[in-house]
């Protein structure tokens, strides 16, 4: 061959279109020609060393004799196709283009600890701990937990908060490299700006001066990642499919609001919790910022290759839906047992990227329903215009289908703002065919989702017709008024609510004070704030629990207030200084406490069945009731001679308070019950849960007083208003719903909040409700608009 071939032909000996001896011809001269080496490099992956996409193959490689390794060694690293033979000897985790080989297991508690190379942990400083490996500042080091493409991830425990955390360090040979720094340093503040229940939160961005040494501090995950549950079980039943995808598209969706594309989706960076089997995404060392390329430019090849967007394999910019193809591409492998793309080599995964079209997961196991494959479909398209528009519809579309295969818990839910959700009237091609997305809405809980979605400027609901109603909106709200008879009334009241911003999660709980003055509330992260009620302020934010902190209550009489999470313990604060006074640990996560109103007792009630019951006066735990199922919610009755328990076995029970003995068990839910209240005086009692179901039940004669029609999907919360005129509901939909007791009418309907609605809240000196939502907002609403009594609206 005369002089360098010409670029086509270098990009057809890539692509493997060029045969024969025109392929002899030009892969002779590659071998020795550097700079027709710098052209395969740059056509083949922009930044990225053309050893790295050759030598990757792990089943099937060259020759010994081959060309190839001419071309590798001229570039300048080791010729050993041998030993290249070995997975484990491909050190970069995040370009093996085969199944259940990377090791960037971040977070999770499963692993065993790796073992500690020469000078690895140098930065560390002597620990009098005998079982620590060393101290970084104040976090004591107990193991490495694995390695990725930057750095290494500790198990450590932080001695000034006293829990477990996970730290990343930069990998030693990068800490003098300035660019590293840097762009390990945008991993940490793109995760810490994503506050979401399925996205690993970050606590701490740190820098130890002195030694140059770069770290990040997270949450330590206990469980296993997805490569693990597949090397486990492949594939996973369809609904595990839907529910993990459905997750994974909940915490895009948060990222992706955020103005972040992660750009390395793949089954080791999405962990699953052992015991509440919630999915989190971690590893952000790709994402970034769209609007800025200063440190990933165009042309640099970021991910994992078998789960790569098209896009992203060119070096093309890349968006929202490139996310959207890797989801795709992971859902494929989970759904099928094997990656969509998968080849003996990385340039042979790009090559099946760019231009083929897999058989429908459905085609490769028939046990797939049609939505779920074409879905998927969907998804990896070619095309990014062809995918769906954003990750808010994909996770509601998916909570539809999860929702086909049974009731679905708060914990699978996922939390994705009503704002961000586009109309769904597209259309997209799938196998030659136009469908809609909304066709997949029609069935299942999450289609009253769609009627609280933000639609243009205002908030708006859906008439019984169907059609949808806007009001004039108020601070962001609108409220629906009904008279006795289900007609909307003439009468224009507001109820005008404070919003409380700027929590790091989801407010799964919160209480008014009994002065009426602040208000406590629980949070996904695991602290406890207290928001001053007058002034708008956050008084107090502080680390209660690792994990969820499920339930706060004040107590009725003491400055005391409980707080209950996901970690098993019960805990009693100060409620002026909150200076913890005493402590139980339960036998699994505690989703319901209730104090009784002597004040004396507190009723916990965990994940395992277990009623726990603690003397406040002692201290000691004096009896255990051992019930099926989880118990999801439990209350006291005012006049302390009952109490009552709901959960997942879908029975209301009601107890004896002096001999635990129980006396009524009420069924009639057809699913998990989420939460249960008694009104204030007579015996009436009120449950929440699975499917719009609304129960109120009398206690003395054992019957089911009426069941409320009306709510657009799952009920979480629940309390009677200080007469017992009035119940208040909290759902899915975003919405808290009022309800006329006596008639079994919605005579107002709060919305504002843009995401779920898990806890409700009633002060009981002023006319306010607060309710705690997913959307990672309380909101205080002014009823005063209401007679007391008869909770009618004013003339």
């Amino acid at each position: 061959m005369i002089g360098c071939p010409p670029r086509a032909q270098l990009s057809d000996l890539i692509l493997g279109t060029l045969t024969g001896e025109a392929a002899d011809s030009v892969t002779l001269h590659v071998g020795s020609c550097t700079e027709c080496q710098s052209s395969l490099q740059t056509i083949a992956s922009g930044e990225i060393p053309v050893e790295k996409l050759v030598s990757d193959s792990i089943d099937i490689q060259p020759q010994s004799d081959s060309a190839y390794w001419n071309v590798i060694g001229s570039a300048g690293v080791s010729a050993n196709p041998v030993a290249a033979k070995n997975p484990s000897d491909i050190h970069d985790p995040d370009l093996r283009v085969t199944k259940g080989i990377d090791q960037s297991k971040i977070g999770t508690d499963a692993m065993f600890g790796a073992a500690v190379q020469d000078g690895e942990l140098s930065f560390l400083s002597p620990s009098d701990d005998p079982d620590s490996l060393g101290k970084l500042q104040h976090f004591e080091i107990s193991r490495i937990i694995g390695r990725g493409g930057m750095g290494v991830v500790l198990d450590a425990f932080d001695t000034h908060l006293h829990r477990r955390v996970a730290i990343k360090v930069l990998n030693p040979r990068f800490q003098q490299d300035e660019i590293a720094r840097q762009r390990f340093c945008r991993e940490g503040r793109a995760a810490a700006a994503i506050s979401h229940e399925h996205v690993v939160p970050m606590y701490q961005v740190a820098r130890l001066e002195e030694e140059q040494i770069a770290y990040l501090v997270m949450q330590l995950i206990k469980g296993q990642t997805l490569e693990e549950r597949l090397k486990e079980t492949s594939p996973l039943p369809p609904q595990e499919v839907a529910r993990i995808g459905m997750q994974i598209a909940a915490g895009l969706s948060a990222a992706h609001a955020s103005g972040m594309v992660h750009r390395d989706i793949k089954p080791a960076n999405v962990l699953i919790e052992a015991d509440t089997e919630r999915v989190k995404l971690t590893d952000f060392g790709l994402a970034r910022v769209t609007d800025e390329v200063k440190l990933t430019q165009t042309g640099i090849l970021t991910g994992t290759v078998l789960y790569m967007s098209p896009e992203q394999a060119l070096g093309q910019e890349t968006d929202d839906r490139s996310d959207l193809f890797s989801l795709g591409a992971v859902m494929y492998e989970m759904a099928t047992g094997i990656a969509p793309f998968e080849a003996p080599t990385a340039v042979g995964v790009m090559k099946r990227i760019m231009d083929e079209k897999p058989p429908s997961p459905r085609k490769v196991n028939p046990q797939v329903g049609k939505p779920l494959s074409d879905l998927i479909m969907s998804l990896i398209s070619k095309s990014p215009d062809k995918r769906p528009d954003s990750a808010a519809p994909v996770a509601r579309a998916l909570a539809s289908i999860v929702s086909e295969h049974g009731p679905i818990s708060p914990l699978q839910v996922p939390a994705v703002a009503s704002s961000e959700v586009r109309k769904l009237s597209g259309s997209h091609s799938a196998n030659g065919r136009r469908w809609s997305f909304s066709g997949w809405l029609a069935a299942g809980v999450m289609a009253a989702l769609l009627a609280a979605s933000a639609l243009g400027g205002g908030w708006a609901w859906i008439n019984g017709d169907g059609r949808t109603s806007r009001s004039n909106v108020t601070n962001g709200v609108s409220v629906e008024l009904k008279d006795a008879d289900n007609r909307k009334t003439d009468v224009t009241a507001q109820f005008p609510s404070v919003v409380l911003k700027g929590n790091p999660g989801t407010v799964w709980s919160v209480d008014f004070a009994p002065a009426g003055k602040s208000i406590v509330a629980g949070i996904e992260d695991g602290s406890v704030r207290v928001w001053d009620l007058a002034s708008q302020k956050l008084q107090k934010s502080f680390s209660a629990h690792r994990g969820i902190v499920w339930i706060v209550r004040f107590h009725p009489t003491r400055n005391l207030v409980a707080t209950a999470g996901d970690d098993g313990l019960v805990k009693l604060w100060d409620s002026k200084t909150f200076e913890l006074k005493q402590e139980w640990q339960a036998d699994n996560s505690v989703r319901g406490i209730s104090f009784s109103p002597d004040g004396n007792t507190l009723l916990a009630g965990d994940r395992a069945g277990k009623l726990h019951f603690y003397d406040l006066e002692t201290g000691a735990e004096f009896e255990t009731i051992l019930q099926s199922g989880s118990v999801m919610g439990l209350n006291y009755s005012p006049d302390g001679k009952s109490f009552a328990t709901v959960g997942s076995d879908k029975i209301v029970r009601v107890f004896d308070a002096e001999t635990f003995d129980q006396r009524q068990a009420f069924s009639g839910h057809e699913g998990p019950i989420y939460n249960v209240a008694f009104a204030p005086k007579g015996s009436l009692l009120a449950s929440v849960g699975w499917n719009k179901q609304i129960m109120i039940w009398n206690v003395e004669t054992g019957e089911k007083v009426m069941q409320l029609e009306g709510a657009e999907g799952d009920n979480w919360g629940v309390q009677f208003c200080g007469f017992g005129t009035h119940l208040v509901t909290g759902g899915m939909d975003g919405a808290a719903r009022l309800w006329d007791v006596s008639t079994g009418t919605n005579t107002a309907t709060l919305r504002g909040h843009s995401a779920a609605v898990h806890n409700i809240a009633l002060d009981p000196n002023t006319h306010s409700i607060a309710t705690s939502s997913r959307d990672g907002t309380i909101r205080i609403w002014d009823m005063s608009a209401l007679d007391d009594k008869t909770k009618k609206p004013t003339k």
